[in-house]
């Protein structure tokens, strides 16, 4: 008996980074970078952690999983291939491995959230490597026919992850359309009237 996975992950991921990201686009520099009184995080910090998730997602799983073939390529990160902690002057005492979770509501308010188009540029290049490598794995093994137990239980946990990460994104989405209502008046599930 096939046993065809029971989600269709792929749609939905593309369908949350396209919201992410025409959230995104509608906010200028200023905007992304803002913050209610009494709060450490702004819409740039949560599209900079949703962008550092999935670059260092695809990379882990990759590295935890490397029975899942090589042509899935090599646990890299742009992140670090860039540099871009450098590039962007995030704290020294930041880990190689910190992609936002987890560190103090300090430390994220103090983050130097980079110009719309250099954060914009990084979301879009780590969504797209996490659509590519789940289209890759989608399109690689649809079923287990013929998937040996070993294999069967790396891809079971793969897929497991995947699911953990879209329900984070998705709670990140909700408070980025908090902070986008607060600062604009209109969420992403607003109908703007002229």
């Amino acid at each position: 008996m096939s046993n065809l996975a029971l989600y269709d992950v792929q749609s939905a991921y593309k369908k949350i980074h396209e919201i992410v990201l025409d959230l995104a686009e509608s906010l200028d520099d200023e905007q992304l970078r803002w913050k209610p009184a009494h709060y450490n995080t702004s819409i740039g910090f949560y599209l900079w952690h949703l962008g550092r998730e999935s670059d260092f997602l695809k990379a882990a799983i990759q590295e935890h999983f490397p029975q899942i073939g090589p042509d899935f390529g090599e646990a890299k990160q742009i992140w670090h291939t860039e540099k871009l902690a450098q590039k962007w002057g995030f704290p020294a005492t930041l880990g190689e491995t910190e992609v936002g979770t987890g560190i103090s509501d300090e430390v994220a308010a103090s983050l130097p959230i980079p110009p719309k188009a250099q954060l914009l540029d990084y979301v879009h290049r780590s969504y797209q490597a996490i659509d590519e490598f789940i289209d890759l794995l989608d399109s690689r093994y649809p079923n287990f026919e013929g998937v040996e137990d070993g294999l069967r239980t790396a891809i079971e946990r793969i897929r497991l992850n995947l699911l953990v990460f879209l329900m984070h994104d998705s709670r990140h989405l909700g408070m980025m359309e908090c902070l986008k209502g607060l600062l604009t008046g209109f969420g992403s599930a607003t109908e703007q009237r002229g």
